[in-house]
């Protein structure tokens, strides 16, 4: 889909919406000119094409204030559409939930001079269930600094054998008491086969930026699995978007 066609579609929802909140397009509510100015689209950081939507477009509730995105914050928006801010976090379970539901996220433009990305935005408040496998031959505490450095709350899991650990991160995922997962073990084969026997996890192995791009957004992806010869801060880069 090329630019015209993404605009006009996009347009064209607009005006599916509102029409069926009885607002006509062009037309006066109360005195106050309905706008369906066309958005424009922008590239999200580690993301899909995401649209920017005028703030006083009918029908989308205005969360740009918010610098993270969660499930939570989603879930009284089903089948609606949100508009966030040019920089901020949306977890991996938000976007998991938002396909889910069908909520529309859109992103405002970024201000003057700023670029589209949101690579500097703190995630304060975005927290993450953690196991690393105890024959992990390299040191497994540098995912925890490298988490805090993102600004990346941790719950460690870690502790007992590993498949029980991995359990236990399913579990805080599945429950959202955290926001996703990570697995490291030597292989990356044993966690998503531990993981993926709670229905509502989706464990993925990935071995490089593209592979963890694509499993946030392609397959909705809500714990990573780390190997040993994995680039963890690459992987959870593309993941996160951070």
């Amino acid at each position: 889909m090329n630019q015209d066609e993404l605009v006009n579609a996009i347009i064209s929802e607009v005006k599916r919406v509102l029409a069926q909140r009885g607002i006509t397009v062009g037309a006066s509510d109360g005195g106050k000119q309905i706008s369906a100015l066309p958005p424009s689209p922008v590239q999200t950081a580690g993301g899909p094409t995401a649209a920017v939507v005028p703030s006083s477009a009918i029908g989308i509730t205005d969360m740009s204030g918010k610098q993270v995105i969660t499930q939570k914050d989603l879930e009284p928006y089903k089948g609606q559409a949100i508009t966030v801010g040019a920089k901020a976090v949306i977890t991996p379970l938000a976007v998991d939930y938002a396909r889910e539901k069908k909520i529309t996220i859109s992103r405002t433009a970024p201000a003057s001079g700023q670029k589209a990305d949101h690579a500097q935005a703190p995630a304060d408040g975005v927290s993450v269930a953690l196991t690393v496998s105890p024959d992990f031959k390299g040191d497994g505490s540098m995912l925890k600094t490298l988490l805090a450095a993102k600004h990346l709350g941790v719950k460690d899991a870690t502790g007992g054998t590993y498949e029980a650990g991995v359990k236990k991160v399913a579990e805080a995922v599945a429950s959202g008491s955290v926001n996703f997962g990570i697995c490291l073990e030597n292989t990356g084969m044993e966690a998503p086969i531990f993981a993926n026997r709670n229905s509502r996890i989706r464990a993925v192995h990935c071995r490089d930026t593209m592979e963890a791009r694509a499993a946030r957004i392609d397959i909705g992806a809500n714990v990573i699995v780390l190997d040993s010869t994995s680039n963890p801060e690459a992987i959870i880069s593309g993941f996160t978007g951070l």
